[in-house]
């Protein structure tokens, strides 16, 4: 499948080298930040800022 997705793209050696490497950074990163429990502030900010909005829009009317 990898052979693949590298023709289809024309892809260079060092083009997937890269790829790679950004994506297994990714991994890491991702992986890190939900260890440290990153998303919750996330998910809490997101929550917070609808019911901001949805009450500035039953306000509104």
């Amino acid at each position: 499948m990898p052979s693949l997705f590298i023709v289809a793209l024309n892809l260079t050696k060092l083009e997937v080298v890269v790829s790679l490497i950004a994506g297994f950074g990714f991994i890491v990163l991702f992986v890190i930040s939900s260890a440290q429990g990153g998303y919750k502030d996330l998910v809490d900010t997101t929550l917070k800022n609808d019911q901001t909005r949805r009450l500035g829009v039953k306000n509104k009317h």
